[in-house]
């Protein structure tokens, strides 16, 4: 099986990762990608004069931030016998890794819930309910 481990570094991402590593012990024949998503505007005109996001990012910044977010839920999964691969994408978090899945044919996506209010993730968006309702396999939401 393949499965996507959603992360963005927090305790709830990393928290979802070791809960599915508990739960499902993934095996030898199983692959997990480990995905975190530089999250960039896709219109940055929406955002204008309300607050200052990157519209583009350097392979060095992306690389800066993205190397201890994918090491840390690696060290979450390091006792499975799966290969672990590591993946970086630019965009938007919850489209990002609902393309990918569709492209490589995933069977669960992994992704944890920080537990906004209502307001704020009006606000904001949330990835997990974009997830859940986007994705084209299984999507395990652990709080």
């Amino acid at each position: 099986m393949r499965y996507i481990v959603a992360t963005d570094g927090s305790e709830p991402s990393l928290n979802a990762a070791r809960f599915f590593v508990e739960q499902s012990c993934p095996g030898r024949e199983d692959e997990l990608f480990v995905i975190y998503v530089f999250p960039l505007p896709s219109d940055p005109e929406c955002y204008d004069g309300v607050v200052s996001l990157p519209t583009e990012a350097s392979d060095e910044r992306v690389a800066a931030v993205a190397k201890p977010i994918l090491t840390k839920t690696v060290d979450v999964l390091k006792d499975t016998e799966s290969r672990v691969n590591e993946v970086t994408l630019l965009g938007n978090p919850a489209k990002e890794t609902v393309e990918f899945a569709m492209n490589l044919n995933v069977d669960l996506i992994v992704a944890g819930t920080r537990g906004r209010s209502p307001a704020t993730e009006l606000y904001l968006g949330s990835v997990s309910s974009a997830l859940v309702h986007r994705a084209p396999c299984s999507v395990l939401i652990v709080r």
